[in-house]
């Protein structure tokens, strides 16, 4: 019986191996990724600015569209690398509910009054959700986005009271 035993063992010896052979499987594994250039510097000034408007009369916002002076500011960027030939805005903020293309006032009491954003030169407006490119200047490594504000009046109803809104800005690197 002892050798019967022993005949079996290399028999059950050679058969677990193959077992544990038939069990063993190669894979692949694929792995990618995006390599990005370096952020550019956001300006101090830009990072917490305020746009503040002149005093307005309710009496002056009667007629809808009526609008205040517009109000310069920029956003300016620096020591973008030089692989980053321009950058993308997002702003964000709460849309107005009687203009959506326009910026609620959130945080005033002031009834009727919304936020209008364009580009300095008038000819493109922000809206929420929108978008504006501006090119990175080469030889500064600097950008800028030149942009106006004014107090809007969507409906001509507006009353008395405080304005404030946040708008906020992510930056793409192209």
């Amino acid at each position: 019986m002892a050798y019967r035993v022993k005949q079996r063992i290399p028999v059950l010896a050679v058969l677990l191996s193959l077992t544990v052979c038939g069990l063993v499987h190669g894979a692949d594994i694929n792995l990618s990724g995006i390599v990005i250039a370096s952020a550019c510097t956001i300006d101090t000034a830009t990072q917490s600015q305020k746009v503040t408007f002149d005093q307005a009369r309710a009496t002056d916002y009667q007629t809808p569209g009526a609008s205040g002076e517009w109000q310069d500011f920029s956003l300016t960027l620096s020591s973008c690398p030089t692989s980053t030939s321009s950058v993308t805005a997002t702003f964000s903020g709460d849309p107005d509910s009687d203009d959506p293309t326009k910026f609620a006032n959130t945080q005033g009491d002031a009834a009727g009054m919304a936020l209008q954003i364009m580009s300095r030169d008038h000819l493109t407006e922000i809206r929420p959700a929108g978008t504006f490119t501006v090119n990175v200047d080469g030889a500064s490594h600097r950008a800028e986005f030149p942009l106006s504000a004014r107090m809007y009046a969507p409906t001509g109803e507006v009353t008395a009271g405080s304005f404030y809104t946040v708008v906020q800005f992510t930056f793409t690197y192209q």
